[in-house]
């Protein structure tokens, strides 16, 4: 019961001091370093270009977002389909039409080679997907979702820290004044302040 009063406290003086920081009544707040403030915003923008890329390849290698969606379904299911392309089914209508025809005829033999042509110009194109998405797709993704997540939580957990430590500074900066006004001594205060630097 005593772990959920300070948890409790902990959160809201946070929420005071963000608070205070985001109306700017703030007087005191921890600023980070110039090259830290640097590396951050190149985080913030290898992620956002990163999420970018991934939307962009994946209309580029599948246009249609029926397409996109039934595929996405279907590999979080594990089930892989051998469904043909647009370009392997024009080249079997092709193939279709042709031995329609006859392949003695020059139209027939035509649309034959033509529709195989396109038969082989979609396996190729499943064969230029498949490793798009392995070579490019997946590295991208597994970004996001290995470093840039680890970047985000460690991000989160030095942003609490500085709330914290703006927090009891507050606290200290108000205990000085009361202590001065009261003449009594701020011990406690300087003992929070490196408590919550040392937590």
């Amino acid at each position: 019961m005593n772990f959920n009063l300070k948890a409790a406290g902990t959160l809201l003086s946070r929420a005071k001091q963000f608070t205070e920081e985001k109306l700017g009544q703030a007087t005191d707040r921890t600023e980070y370093d110039d090259n830290f403030d640097h590396l951050l915003l190149d985080a913030d923008r290898a992620k956002a270009w990163t999420e970018r890329l991934i939307s962009n390849v994946s209309i580029f290698l599948q246009p249609n977002p029926n397409e996109r969606l039934e595929d996405f379904i279907l590999t979080k299911f594990d089930q892989k389909t051998n469904k043909q392309n647009i370009v392997e089914q024009l080249g079997q209508c092709m193939v279709e039409a042709g031995n329609d025809f006859g392949s003695s005829t020059q139209y027939g033999s035509t649309l034959i080679k033509c529709g195989q042509t396109h038969q082989k110009l979609g396996h190729i194109y499943k064969d230029f997907i498949q490793s798009s998405v392995m070579g490019y797709m997946q590295p991208l993704k597994s970004f996001l979702e290995g470093e840039m997540k680890s970047i985000t939580k460690e991000r989160r957990t030095l942003e609490m820290r500085r709330l914290d430590l703006d927090a009891a500074r507050s606290k200290q900066k108000k205990s000085k004044m009361l202590s001065r006004n009261n003449n009594t001594p701020v011990a406690m205060a300087d003992v929070s302040i490196f408590h919550i630097m040392l937590y």
